[in-house]
């Protein structure tokens, strides 16, 4: 416990920094509550691939802030698909309030986990739906996703979900798999869907060397 406040609050100021996210005690206590959580769940049901603190904060809770600078002017109602353990829903509802973000989780087991760390954090910005993204109601500004697989699947499963001129976004790696993914969502694309694709490159505070790009999809 002592070592992960010292060393993780290290790593996550730094990181923050970085992000240009502002960091406040508040901010840093409930991230470092949330990942002592998750370690404690994985042991159990095995939310994700490690439980190592210092990679869930570099591969998941910085990897997952990187989208925050295309977020925090755009506000508007955030649809997770496939939220997972809570990555990235959970670290954004962490940094600012004022995001509204549902997530949405098929598999029970993490489901319960988001609805416990949303008790546990008291995240209030947060919801949580136990359900498939097929069956999820209403309309989003923002779909984004970092545990659904293709672009075009993406793409299929939001098109009903969102408003007027909103967007989607996912988190992909490597820019040769990204532009593959491109050419089969194009491929698929109906005759009068329109829409604008951007790709941002970002880098991972501490994991610079590693190629990351969250792909923006906007709908007109």
């Amino acid at each position: 416990m002592r070592s992960l406040q010292n060393s993780g609050r290290d790593l996550l100021t730094e990181g923050l920094t970085v992000l240009r996210i502002e960091t406040t005690e508040k901010v840093l206590d409930s991230l470092l509550l949330f990942i002592e959580e998750l370690v404690l769940w994985n042991r159990k049901t095995n939310l994700i691939g490690t439980s190592d603190e210092t990679e869930i904060i570099t591969r998941h809770i910085l990897d997952s802030l990187t989208v925050y600078p295309l977020l925090k002017d755009r506000k508007g109602s955030i649809l997770d698909i496939g939220a997972g353990a809570g990555f990235p829903s959970i670290p954004l509802a962490i940094v600012d309030e004022t995001l509204s973000i549902c997530a949405v989780e098929r598999r029970r087991k993490r489901a319960s986990f988001l609805r416990n760390a949303v008790l546990l954090l008291g995240t209030g910005n947060l919801t949580v739906l136990e359900c498939d993204a097929r069956d999820v109601k209403g309309r989003f500004e923002i779909i984004m996703a970092r545990g659904v697989g293709e672009l075009a699947l993406l793409y299929e499963l939001s098109k009903r979900l969102l408003k007027e001129r909103s967007m989607i976004i996912a988190f992909k790696g490597k820019i040769t798999e990204i532009e593959k993914e491109v050419s089969r969502l194009k491929g698929k694309q109906a005759e009068n869907e329109d829409y604008n694709l951007h790709i941002h490159k970002v880098k991972i505070p501490s994991l610079e060397e590693e190629e990351r790009n969250i792909v923006i999809i906007e709908t007109r």
